[in-house]
């Protein structure tokens, strides 16, 4: 693809990064996270597997985002680092001397996590270009690819932009956008971007507590009547593969083709493909998806590597459950010195409280993955490095980190992890991986309910929480830059 369409994704990927400012360190930043806090970590030679530091390096922990690496190294060997995700358009015929298309036509969807509007507009044209303006047959969306979702996690936030719905055809990540603003009526005046069918909005006469302005209710998005007077929210598409097709429809209309309604289903068997839109490579994909840590674009490369297992998996469970599998056997199992038990991935990125790894299976990932080459590059290369683009919350801003710390960070509330390579002074490369977390605080939190949760005392004590363990972090890895 070309160089706009990688920086469209970048810059797309950008709006769903976290960024803040750290917090002052702290004289004891270890302490401060209480009593109850665990920490888990395992540091190891990456070349000959040699143990330089470790401390409850087989406890399960929460891994957060630090899942998306298993997901990424298993993804680039079973696919490889060339692999392109392919949209198709396909049709039962071709059009007459008029425009006309007696016969179906097809948007299959291929998985692409970086699917954007330009590509559908562009694919659209393409069609119009083959002397296509109008259809009498069917206008089908074909997701069938993979499975589709309304959620990666049905107990995350359903009004959570990085808990979208997953499907072969997912397009800018899979989020749209409400825009409200009160007239001197009251009334609020709602904006949907894209306004398609898909995203239904409408505005609830009673209030919806603090925080939860916007909610997802039986099928439709509400606007609580507590919402401030004007807003601007982006939020997780619910039916990725409807919404796509009524998004291509829109285009294909501005493009001049005329189709009717879209309908779900399978291509028929005699559909030929009338044009192609094919993606990044993947080492492309999976360096944008680490680096800005998108749940969709795990999701979708988990989804579409486990498929080469055993065939289309019914779940995300199933799928994570295959190419988890599948990644033990690569790395080795306890004759290696990897005990596998108690790992569990409910999903392709993380997004889970139940997720569980150790210290000592992600540095054996890691490490494995340290020994190949993607495309050419190393693993390594494919991840966050400190001291460039406000890696790492813009922690690790030192003279002596620069450079020297290449890794996948991972954030739930009460569950943190840092994962990657460290450069030693010695010229050493180290695999390790750091867990923080406090399980009776999280245990807490998730006994509460939703509107309690979303309440900002909640929140805040929360929030306050990963502000220390990442100042924890810090202080540990920069102790070792100091020592290894």
């Amino acid at each position: 693809m070309t160089g706009a369409r990688a920086l469209a994704a970048v810059c797309a990927l950008a709006l769903a990064a976290c960024a803040g400012q750290p917090a002052p360190v702290a004289t004891d930043p270890v302490a401060i996270l209480g009593p109850t806090a665990q920490i888990s970590f395992a540091v190891i030679d990456a070349e000959t597997g040699a143990v330089t530091a470790a401390q409850a390096a087989d406890r399960p922990m929460i891994p957060a985002s630090t899942a998306k690496i298993a997901t990424m190294v298993s993804a680039l060997e079973l696919l490889g680092p060339d692999f392109r995700f392919q949209t198709r358009v396909l049709a039962t015929g071709t059009p007459d001397a008029g425009g006309t298309l007696a016969g179906d036509v097809v948007l299959a969807g291929g998985g692409d996590p970086l699917l954007t509007p330009q590509d559908l507009y562009g694919l659209a044209v393409r069609l119009r270009d083959l002397g296509l303006k109008r259809v009498t047959g069917r206008f089908l969306y074909d997701e069938t690819l993979l499975p589709a979702v309304p959620a990666i996690n049905p107990d995350q936030p359903a009004e959570a932009r990085y808990n979208p719905g997953v499907s072969a055809l997912s397009v800018d990540f899979n989020r749209w956008r409400l825009q409200w603003r009160r007239g001197e009526s009251g009334a609020p005046v709602l904006t949907r971007l894209p306004p398609i069918d898909a995203h239904r909005a409408a505005p609830n006469d009673r209030s919806q507590g603090p925080g939860r302005e916007v909610l997802w209710n039986d099928g439709v998005w509400t606007l609580g009547a507590d919402a401030a007077r004007a807003g601007d929210r982006f939020l997780p598409v619910k039916t990725p593969g409807l919404a796509a097709a009524e998004l291509f429809r829109r285009l294909a209309g501005q493009a001049g083709i005329a189709l009717p309604a879209p309908q779900s289903g399978p291509a028929p068997e005699e559909a030929r493909a009338a044009t192609v839109m094919a993606g990044l490579p993947l080492a492309e994909v999976a360096r944008l998806g680490l680096e800005h840590s998108n749940n969709l674009v795990s999701e979708l490369s988990g989804l579409t590597a486990a498929r080469l297992l055993g065939g289309r998996a019914d779940s995300l469970a199933a799928s994570a459950s295959a190419l988890s599998g599948w990644l033990h056997k690569a790395v080795g199992g306890t004759p290696a010195g990897v005990d596998w038990r108690n790992w569990n991935m409910p999903n392709h990125s993380g997004l889970s409280r139940h997720a569980r790894v150790t210290a000592n299976q992600m540095a054996a990932v890691l490490r494995f993955a340290h020994g190949r080459r993607y495309g050419g590059w190393p693993f390594a290369s494919l991840l966050p490095t400190a001291g460039f683009r406000k890696a790492f919350r813009d922690r690790f801003l030192t003279e002596a980190a620069m450079g020297r710390v290449w890794a996948k960070t991972g954030t739930m509330h009460y569950a943190k992890g840092l994962v990657g390579y460290l450069m030693g002074a010695d010229g050493r490369t180290r695999a390790f991986a750091l867990y923080i977390a406090d399980p009776a605080a999280r245990r807490a939190y998730d006994a509460l309910d939703d509107a309690a949760r979303d309440g900002p005392e909640v929140q805040n004590r929360a929030l306050a929480w990963i502000d220390a363990a990442e100042r924890a972090e810090q202080a540990i890895v920069l102790d070792w830059l100091a020592r290894f």
